[in-house]
């Protein structure tokens, strides 16, 4: 056996067996957020912001309707309706009985109209207390008037509801800057290409005489109309698409809209104007506003000396 094979044999003898290979581990993907389908899927998570706007709402019908009970209480104390007149007809006939000392006519008589006397006499108490009740009914309902509007004005949080408005609204906003960087790009560079070339292909005219001539115009990028996004001229474009760019431009999406919308609905916010009414001052004492739809009709001021007015017909 040779040096070389003796070499080979004891290099076999000698290896160790050989290591498991170990795979390097599969490279992790970062977690990056879901695109929308809609932009109407940025509306989520609002169940605290509509829980105040639902608890607003609850306390705006609370206060209209303390607010009419309030005006039918000063209608009473400003002896703007008309007094409550009770039928009396069975109660009226059982006194002239009294009165004339028949208890027997007496007795028959209440044995046989006890219920119409008794629902009488409780419209006739009633009415008698709705007219004494109404001063300390209408002070009573003004202080209840003051309280709920301490309430509305400390539990609406207007800074969490415009934060939850930016919440929802930052998406659609970092969309929109994507969108305008690329149409900025876009933008400087089709200026940048109509300014090289106006530059390098000048022509001026001037006649032998030394006048100058107007040339050709080679304008390829107009001027936009105050407030519209694009020119209506960009040569290679047509106009009506300009055109519609502009109006899609100033006008909003319809569709989204109402996706928007329902999504809201959803979360039972709907659309509309919620107030939030305040105590005021305490040294404020003008009475709470609370305007009567139906106030009763002045009768026009008097001019006693006044000259008579001379209306001249002419046929």
């Amino acid at each position: 056996m040779n040096l070389i094979s003796q070499l080979k044999t004891a290099s076999k003898k000698s290896a160790k067996p050989a290591a498991p290979a170990i795979e390097p581990p599969a490279p992790t993907v970062p977690d990056v957020p879901a695109v929308p389908a809609s932009p109407a899927d940025d509306i989520r998570d609002l169940d605290a912001l509509a829980a105040m706007l639902q608890q607003l709402q609850a306390r705006n019908q609370q206060y209209q309707t303390a607010i009419n009970a309030l005006i039918a209480a000063r209608r009473v104390v400003n002896g703007w309706d008309p007094k409550p007149e009770p039928d009396l007809i069975w109660s009226v006939r059982r006194e002239v009985l009294e009165a004339m000392g028949d208890r027997e006519a007496l007795a028959q008589f209440d044995q046989e109209h006890a219920e119409k006397i008794a629902a009488e006499q409780a419209a006739r108490r009633a009415a008698a207390q709705l007219v004494l009740e109404a001063p300390a009914r209408a002070k009573a309902l003004e202080e209840y008037i003051v309280d709920l509007a301490a309430e509305m004005a400390r539990d609406v949080d207007e800074v969490f509801i415009h934060e939850e408005m930016k919440r929802v609204f930052q998406p659609s906003a970092e969309r929109m800057l994507t969108a305008a960087r690329a149409f900025v790009q876009a933008w400087q560079e089709m200026r940048t290409v109509e300014s090289t070339l106006k530059g390098s292909l000048r022509l001026a005219h001037y006649s032998i005489q030394g006048d100058r001539n107007t040339g050709y115009d080679m304008t390829l990028i107009g001027k936009p109309n105050q407030g519209d996004l694009l020119p209506n001229l960009i040569e290679g474009l047509a106009f009506s698409d300009l055109a519609e760019l502009n109006r899609q431009y100033h006008g909003l999406d319809d569709a989204l809209a109402r996706q928007i919308s329902q999504r809201l609905k959803e979360y039972g916010i709907s659309p509309g104007v919620l107030y939030v009414y305040h105590p005021g001052a305490a040294s404020d004492e003008r009475p709470i506003y609370a305007p009567d739809p139906n106030p009763p009709s002045k009768r026009p001021q008097e001019i006693p000396f006044a000259a008579a007015t001379v209306v001249t017909i002419n046929n």
